[in-house]
């Protein structure tokens, strides 16, 4: 080609790339450092050297570089020629004629002869300080991070690779960025063998589905240890149909930990709850059951899921109820502990004995009580034989009747009940006519029957709340609560004519009793003491006057 041809080739080529975003060049193999073959104009702009000096004087190209990123550029470049590569990608700094700092991506295509040798090399030049300075900006924000942010790609042939990694890869993984970027296969195999399946699936599905992907998964450092990661990316599919995510990666070993630790305490507290025999339940501060451990269906009947929403109150006897809630709530109030004896309903529709102790937790924001925590025992057997216990102290085995000293008792708590709030109170006293000689005709086991028929006559003729007592050998008493004098005594009749018609059969005869009453109704302020003198003048009268028969003691005044 001519040189008139040649240099109007050139000139053309400059107009061409004139508009180009980047500088093209082409050297040989020696690359600024023997003969430049061709510079398009914009080159003068970008280094502050006039394109003549370079053609002349490429090697002023390579001082304008910094010496570190001069040798990498080199060893970079070489590299690929002796590996046969056709392209190869050089990012370096340099300082302008002018004296300003630029950071350069070089694109360089290596041209090869059929033999395969390099025959020339054409690059092209573009500015990136703008960018390599938001890289910088990008690296400062990031080391300030806990963890790591990426990009990472999924090709359409299923390669995953990072074309961005932060340095805090370096903490968290124990690579370097640039080891990542080069070789994601190396972070990626030193996932858990029990985690890689999972971590791949919901790469899968997000890729598939665009969705954000979430991963927890354990990694092996290369210093050793384990550690556990959280991470999070955000999806974009990119035009060729691979998938770029945008994330974010930080190690939650300590809150792993925690959070495992947590789940085996509770997996033991569970185990623990599941095989005592006492129940625990757990209430909010308005008595609803929010909790029930398994040991409620063998102590009430019910299910955990049966109780779980009801009122407490709603197992308690009506009558019982309000004390319970009432006692219960104070003491939450002034957060004590209390431990309460109480009937609550079965499933079945008895009552059971449970002995509860109650804790409250309260609020320190608001110093209320949010919660109360309940440990309850079925004490039913228990409290039967304490029952029982106690109706062998206070009650007489053979008539039923209370022995004479609870008789007493309660007559005594009557009394201060009636001066508390005014009402008629009637005694009555009575005893069997000649018992001595039914004991010495038949014995004293004929004795015992004639005792036991008054008693059983007595409990069925009587109400709930009147007192039946035996004061002495064969005398008994009567507190009437609510009775006037009057009522007394027909009640008193009724009894007389039942235990006149009895008979009681004592091997093979039948024997006969009648009983004598003697009736007093209190007055205003009158003591026990006379109260029961004139009940027995009463007897007493009744028995002078041809016994079997009820006599009303009036007052004195």
């Amino acid at each position: 080609m001519s040189p008139s041809l040649l240099k109007h080739s050139m000139a053309t080529l400059d107009k061409l790339l004139q508009a180009a975003p980047v500088v093209i060049y082409a050297t040989n193999v020696d690359w600024w450092q023997g003969q430049l073959h061709y510079a398009c104009q914009s080159i003068e702009p970008l280094a502050g050297l006039d394109r003549d000096v370079l053609q002349a004087e490429p090697e002023r190209w390579l001082a304008l570089l910094t010496e570190e990123t001069r040798y990498g550029a080199l060893t970079r470049l070489q590299h690929a020629i002796d590996t046969g590569s056709e392209r190869v990608s050089l990012n370096y700094t340099l300082q302008t004629s002018q004296g300003e700092w630029r950071h350069i991506q070089d694109d360089i295509n290596l041209h090869r002869d059929e033999s395969g040798k390099v025959t020339e090399l054409v690059g092209s030049l573009i500015d990136v300080t703008k960018r390599q300075s938001l890289l910088g900006r990008f690296k400062e924000l990031s080391d300030q991070l806990p963890g790591a942010l990426y990009q990472c790609r999924l090709s359409t042939k299923g390669r995953l690779t990072f074309p961005l990694v932060s340095s805090g890869a370096k903490r968290l993984f124990g690579m370097s960025p640039a080891t990542l970027v080069e070789s994601a296969e190396e972070a990626i195999g030193r996932v858990h063998p029990e985690d890689i399946e999972t971590l791949w699936r919901n790469i899968q599905r997000s890729a598939l589905r665009l969705s954000v992907w979430r991963c927890e998964f354990r990694y092996r450092h290369p210093h050793g240890h384990q550690l556990w990661v959280s991470g999070h990316a955000t999806p974009q599919q990119e035009a060729g149909g691979s998938v770029l995510w945008h994330g974010f990666c930080e190690d939650i070993t300590l809150h792993k930990q925690a959070q495992l630790a947590l789940i085996e305490s509770e997996r033991r507290y569970r185990f623990i709850i599941e095989q005592v025999s006492d129940l625990i339940m757990l209430f909010d501060s308005d008595g609803v059951c929010r909790f029930a451990s398994p040991s409620v269906e063998a102590m009430l009947g019910y299910t955990a899921e049966d109780l779980y929403g009801r009122a407490l109150i709603e197992l308690l006897p009506p009558d019982d109820a309000p004390r319970v809630q009432r006692r219960l709530h104070e003491a939450s109030c002034q957060g004590k502990a209390l431990q309460l004896e109480l009937r609550a309903r079965h499933s079945q529709g008895h009552y059971v004995w449970l002995e509860i102790s109650c804790s409250p937790y309260v609020s320190p924001q608001t110093n209320r009580y949010e919660w109360i925590l309940g440990v309850v025992r079925d004490v039913t057997a228990r409290k039967l034989r304490e029952l029982k216990l106690h109706e062998m102290s206070t009650t007489d085995s053979l008539t039923g009747a209370l022995n004479r000293r609870a008789f007493m008792d309660c007559i005594e708590a009557e009394i201060g009940a009636a001066d508390a709030m005014p009402s008629r109170l009637s005694l009555v006293i009575f005893d069997i006519d000649n018992f001595k000689a039914i004991n010495d005709t038949y014995g004293h086991a004929a004795g015992d029957l004639v005792l036991a028929s008054l008693g059983d006559i007595c409990r069925r003729t009587l109400r709930s709340h009147d007192i039946f007592g035996r004061i002495g050998g064969e005398e008994f008493a009567l507190m009437l609560s609510g009775h006037a004098l009057h009522e007394a005594a027909k009640l008193a009749e009724r009894l007389r004519l039942e235990f006149e018609e009895t008979q009681v059969e004592f091997y093979g005869q039948w024997l006969n009793f009648t009983v004598s009453f003697g009736i007093a109704e209190r007055h205003d302020t009158e003591t026990l003491e006379a109260l029961m003198h004139r009940a027995d003048m009463g007897l007493y009268a009744a028995k002078r006057g041809g016994r079997n028969r009820v006599h009303q003691a009036l007052s004195d005044r």
